[in-house]
């Protein structure tokens, strides 16, 4: 019998110690493999492959108070969210959750491997665990997205089809699935995996591959935002690139970026039912950001296409962002005004508790549900909190 969604995270996050899955990772390289580090302070840190220990952050501990967070220690074990999955389904059910996607930083820690063999192990260990020893208690309420390496397209994609193998309803990219920072032709091979295998997939934060940071990692790290067809040099666009244009008199955001790198590359139209959620953007921002996309390209279009090569787009900014897009947001009453839901549509915006990240209210997510939906209709307000979830990572039949 199906599970009756009423309220879905689409984002929380998983954090693990990793000594409880490096089991997982082939012997010929489990030295090598991350290892919980305790720091001076007493303070749970993590390195991988000899790196310098990263510490777990304070951001970690939500539930506690805010004027008491500055003074506390980060641990693995303390205060809640990365022990065991049937402490994770208490932890749901404490705050009236039914289901959580979970996104990682393990990634990121991966790539501080030296070599890729190594680093590819790494992904595939952990992609191993998660789904068959964590996932396992709890099928119908734990979904964590599997992890995609940046070494390459056909890494990326053999790792998409183990995932799928492994049970995994979606999947989080850091770059595009080339590992670059940019979309090239190649990555035409993994959109239409994704959508022949029905996985969904997933950035997570700032609205843009590689998330609040940007662009690409390792080797890649420098990429530009476009591959562009030519780049003519002159004062009139001195220092300028052309995606950014698209963005000009936003307040510095860039939010969309990706949906624009990806209309400019023309993956939209070749492959119309790809979409691809932006988590922890927030919002708010949507309806200017929309106006503004269109009124930019109406301005810059003609230098885009002269300085930079740029072709026109088949439609407008604002139309790819609607039909492509859809964005998480945490307590953010603004976030579903009705003029937002106008503006994106409320079928592109999903509501998550970020557990467990301080910028989350846990275990007081029903309080803040009750308030920040107050003036959204039943209705709106079902697909904004569990709905669209359900139907974007295909969580029920």
């Amino acid at each position: 019998m199906a599970r009756d969604y009423r309220v879905v995270s689409a984002d929380s996050h998983l954090d693990l110690n990793p000594e409880v899955w490096r089991h997982r990772v082939p012997a010929r390289w489990r030295d090598r493999a991350p290892v919980r580090v305790v720091m001076s302070d007493g303070s749970d840190a993590v390195s991988c492959d000899g790196s310098e220990p990263d510490t777990i952050g304070l951001t970690r501990n939500v539930g506690v108070p805010f004027e008491e967070i500055p003074f506390q220690v980060s641990r693995f074990s303390e205060p809640v969210g990365n022990g065991t999955p049937e402490l994770r389904i208490e932890e749901q059910d404490r705050d009236g959750i039914d289901a959580e996607v979970m996104f990682t930083w393990a990634d990121g820690l991966f790539r501080k491997a030296k070599d890729d063999e190594l680093y590819l192990a790494l992904v595939h260990a952990y992609n191993e665990y998660i789904a068959e020893e964590y996932v396992s208690f709890a099928p119908d309420r734990l979904f964590p997205n599997g992890i995609i390496p940046t070494t390459g397209i056909e890494d990326s994609v053999q790792e998409l089809e183990h995932c799928v193998e492994l049970g995994y309803k979606g999947i989080t990219l850091n770059t595009f699935p080339s590992g670059r920072g940019f979309p090239t032709p190649e990555d035409d091979r993994f959109w239409a995996a994704s959508l022949d295998l029905g996985v969904a997939i997933s950035s997570h934060g700032g609205g843009r591959f590689g998330g609040f940071g940007g662009g690409a990692l390792g080797s890649n790290k420098n990429d530009p935002l476009f591959n562009y067809p030519h780049v003519i040099h002159s004062p009139q666009n001195h220092k300028a690139d052309a995606l950014s244009l698209l963005f000009s008199n936003q307040g510095g955001s860039d939010n969309g970026m990706g949906v624009m790198q990806l209309a400019y590359a023309g993956v939209w139209d070749r492959f119309p039912d790809l979409k691809i959620y932006f988590a922890e953007t927030m919002t708010g921002w949507l309806p200017f950001t929309l106006y503004m996309l269109d009124d930019n390209y109406r301005r810059y279009q003609p230098m885009m296409r002269h300085f930079w090569g740029m072709p026109d787009l088949e439609r407008k900014p604002s139309d790819y962002m609607r039909e492509h897009s859809l964005w998480g947001t945490l307590f953010e009453p603004v976030g579903v005004a009705a003029m937002v839901r106008d503006a994106i549509g409320t079928k592109n915006i999903m509501f998550a508790t970020d557990f467990p990240h301080a910028a989350g209210d846990w275990p007081n997510s029903q309080r803040v549900i009750e308030e920040m939906f107050r003036d959204v209709p039943e209705e709106e307000k079902h697909a904004i909190i569990a709905g669209n979830a359900v139907r974007f990572w295909h969580l029920a039949p």
